[in-house]
């Protein structure tokens, strides 16, 4: 894995409207609702960058996230909301409930273990339309899902909005704990760990696609990189493949004809081959040079037949 190379998809701001979604939908955390609160969307010429911490013992494997929702305040029923959102997934070593430097930092990237992958980029317009506190009917259905592994660490969301125009949009919040806090930079309310409060929200998941090993990846491009994985098949033979791009290429011979992988056949090639390990799980390092940075990477193991695929993961 010494020769990365760099290309990258760039997803552009498009208008979008607050969707439904299918799969699984699992409140987290799971304290009652105790206040309106405008972080992390906001208003009033706003920008702000929320962190949240989720304990890994929320979930009992890996999942599938692919929407995130919302209780927005019904009093603004009626009013146009108008605002650019981006939401980044990623892993972090800071607990619930804790603050700093235990808990989330108000210097937010102290807070993220490895690189964020982002999984929403939308001006988001919707006339508001809720019924109370319980009502998580403002949805943000992804671009693209995230294969959550709790093995790996505590999950940490990033949400990002720069105000537009309409409503002062607030939405529900609870009191931190052990389950999940928050930190957050704001050009309204500044910058503050806030381990006693909690944005509460829905998750839309499902099982990881195919059950297979989940992988992640962390470090600074250019610059050492480290691809880690687990819940593989032990001591399988395995693969590492690089792509400019996701897709779904179709592999069209050899051991694991027929399998397809989340990317593309742009730039395709494997830059690793070895073992899953004892246990299912392990790690490989290189330095990559400016031209790996943003590329796409996914693990093939030799399992069965087809092969498994883990998630795909995008160079720092």
């Amino acid at each position: 894995m010494s020769k990365f190379m760099r290309t990258g998809v760039v997803v552009g701001f498009a208008a979008i409207a607050l969707a439904s979604v299918a799969n699984a939908q699992v409140r987290r955390p799971s304290g009652a609702h105790t206040f309106f609160n405008f972080i992390p969307f906001g208003g009033s010429g706003q920008v702000c960058t929320q962190h949240q911490v989720f304990d890994s013992s929320l979930w009992s494997g890996p999942m599938e996230i692919s929407a995130l929702g919302f209780s927005a305040n019904n009093t603004l029923n009626g009013q146009q909301y108008d605002s650019d959102i981006v939401i980044s997934l990623g892993y972090t070593d800071k607990i619930p409930g804790q603050s700093p430097p235990t808990g989330l930092d108000s210097v937010l990237p102290n807070n993220p273990n490895g690189s964020m992958t982002e999984v929403f980029r939308a001006r988001v317009s919707e006339v508001l339309v809720a019924t109370g506190p319980e009502d998580f009917s403002f949805i943000l259905r992804f671009n693209t899902s995230f294969c959550y592994d709790p093995a790996q660490g505590n999950l940490l969301v990033e949400l990002f909005s720069t105000f537009v125009g309409g409503a002062d949009l607030s939405v529900s919040r609870t009191n931190g704990s052990a389950e999940s806090s928050r930190a957050y930079n704001s050009t309204r309310f500044g910058n503050a760990a806030s381990p006693t409060t909690a944005t509460r929200m829905d998750f839309y998941e499902e099982a990881c696609s195919g059950g297979g090993p989940t992988a992640r990846i962390s470090g600074d491009c250019p610059g050492r990189v480290t691809f880690s994985w687990a819940n593989a098949t032990p001591n399988s033979a395995m693969g590492i493949a690089l792509a400019a791009s996701t897709g779904n290429y179709v592999v069209p011979g050899g051991p694991c004809v027929g399998t397809e992988l989340g990317l593309s056949s742009a730039g395709l090639q494997v830059v690793f081959t070895g073992s899953t390990g004892a246990g299912g799980s392990g790690e490989v390092s290189a330095n990559a040079g400016t031209a790996a940075c943003r590329k796409f990477l996914q693990m093939i193991v030799r399992d069965g037949s087809p092969c498994a695929t883990s998630n795909v993961v995008q160079i720092p």
